[in-house]
């Protein structure tokens, strides 16, 4: 069940991705796009079904984030993304200063890169003294 559950997750994780890098790209380009319904949809969804597959594999696999270093630092990065992910669409939108975009946009990129590089290397890079 918990190699199921992380195939799930794996697949919610780049789907995220793949969304978050879309709509960067058409925010870039037309901002007006970002009002489909879809890319007001279905992206949250995609992230809600994250959320659920990581409490499934914690439940699964009888672990807590903060009782190790590896797990802190997948949920504070997961918080990161999330968070510099909405940053950057709205930012996109026309709710921030443009000159928050691509600092916003470079951060919720690199927080899902670090993500990755922690779930591969099963090795945590800032709270490895933790």
């Amino acid at each position: 069940m918990y190699e199921g559950f992380k195939h799930i997750h794996a697949l919610f994780a780049v789907l995220s991705f793949v969304l978050l890098i879309a709509r960067l790209g058409m925010g870039w380009n037309s901002p007006e796009k970002l009002n489909a319904k879809f890319l007001k949809v279905v992206p949250h969804a995609v992230d809600g079904l994250l959320v659920v597959s990581i409490i499934a594999i914690l439940v699964s696999g009888g672990a807590h984030p903060f009782t190790s270093a590896f797990h802190t630092e997948k949920f504070v990065g997961f918080i990161v993304y999330i968070a510099f992910s909405v940053l950057a669409v709205l930012t996109l939108r026309g709710r921030f200063s443009s000159k928050l975009k691509v600092p916003f946009a470079l951060i919720a990129l690199l927080s899902w890169l670090w993500l990755a590089h922690v779930a591969f290397a099963k090795q945590p890079l800032i709270f490895a003294a933790a």
